[in-house]
């Protein structure tokens, strides 16, 4: 029986070999460390091989993707069964054009659930007790101040989104004394759901755990207006989903009115541009997805996945 042929394409640094061990057992593996490479010179790289497991940052962007329909018209790649991503979200590499050709994406879900949410717990704490705002006095060169803070105990936490990310948030949120309020398209039992109105009238605190969907019947760019954050009153939100999820306009206005008290998002320029001023938004690195353990589970589940296949139980397989 003739052994399955894997190539790797990726970054440095991203997997060590002994992550690739198993896989070296069951497939004959090419592995290529590159800087950068062309969506057309990786499809010359797959020539003759089964599986391909691609590094999403060891390609350059073409408007708004990663791999575009002209590489998987090419040739060279009608021999790969899978395209195993390091990534969970599968819009950077055209899922449909992958299906038009017979190649399965897999990809890998939940793998920084729990960085994400202790990340999203930081930033609460961070805002609930303006400690950051004393070391901004000390940039700036003027008197520290002691300001004031809440306790989280006994106030009411929203979740926007109950998926991996947000039934994590909910957890510590819980385990932190907070009462929880849950909203999500599709209800699940035992839990305390509320419509979308309801949570922002009685939340102090609102997290923003949804995926970004830009088109369709579920695209929700921009959900988060001013019909929602009107009906805050004082409350603290904290959006490491995606900027696009909250309309830029609103939440402008109710920093402004102290309707919402403070506001965390990864910044963008437009962003800056527009909240910069205000010194209760807390710009987050872009890095709540990224620890050893996180790192580690990545790695892990992107072997596992071509193992899988192989093996004749795919798992993680993208479905649209």
């Amino acid at each position: 029986m003739t052994r399955p042929k894997t190539i790797v394409v990726t970054i440095p640094g991203m997997i060590d070999e002994k992550d690739l061990l198993p896989l070296r057992e069951c497939s004959d593996v090419n592995y290529c460390e590159l800087q950068s490479i062309s969506e057309l010179d990786l499809a010359t790289k797959c020539v003759g091989y089964d599986y391909l497991m691609l590094n999403m940052d060891v390609l350059p962007k073409i408007g708004s993707l990663k791999l575009t329909e002209a590489f998987y018209a090419q040739p060279a790649v009608r021999g790969l069964k899978t395209i195993a991503l390091d990534m969970t979200g599968m819009d950077y590499f055209s899922p449909k054009a992958a299906s038009a050709a017979g190649i399965q994406l897999q990809n890998i879900p939940h793998y920084s659930s729990q960085s994400v949410a202790e990340s999203v717990l930081a930033e609460i704490l961070l805002h609930s007790r303006q400690r950051h705002l004393a070391y901004v006095d000390e940039i700036k060169g003027e008197q520290v101040q002691a300001r004031k803070g809440i306790n989280l105990a006994n106030r009411t936490a929203g979740i926007v989104g109950y998926g991996s990310i947000g039934s994590t948030v909910a957890r510590l949120l819980t385990a932190l004394g907070m009462n929880v309020l849950i909203w999500n398209r599709s209800k699940k039992p035992g839990l305390n759901f509320v419509s979308l109105e309801q949570l922002f009238d009685r939340s102090d605190v609102i997290c923003i755990a949804l995926k970004t969907v830009h088109n369709g019947a579920e695209a929700n760019v921009g959900m988060i207006d001013a019909k929602y954050l009107d009906r805050c009153k004082g409350a603290i939100v904290v959006n490491l989903a995606n900027e696009s999820l909250v309309d830029t306009k609103a939440i402008a206005k109710t920093l402004s009115d102290g309707k919402v008290s403070a506001y965390s998002v990864e910044a963008s320029s437009t962003l800056r541009d527009t909240l910069s001023s205000y010194s209760n938004v807390h710009f987050a690195p872009s890095n709540a997805w990224n620890s050893d353990e996180s790192m580690q589970a990545l790695r892990d589940t992107w072997v596992a996945n071509v193992l899988s296949v192989i093996s004749g139980k795919p798992q993680n397989i993208y479905r649209e």
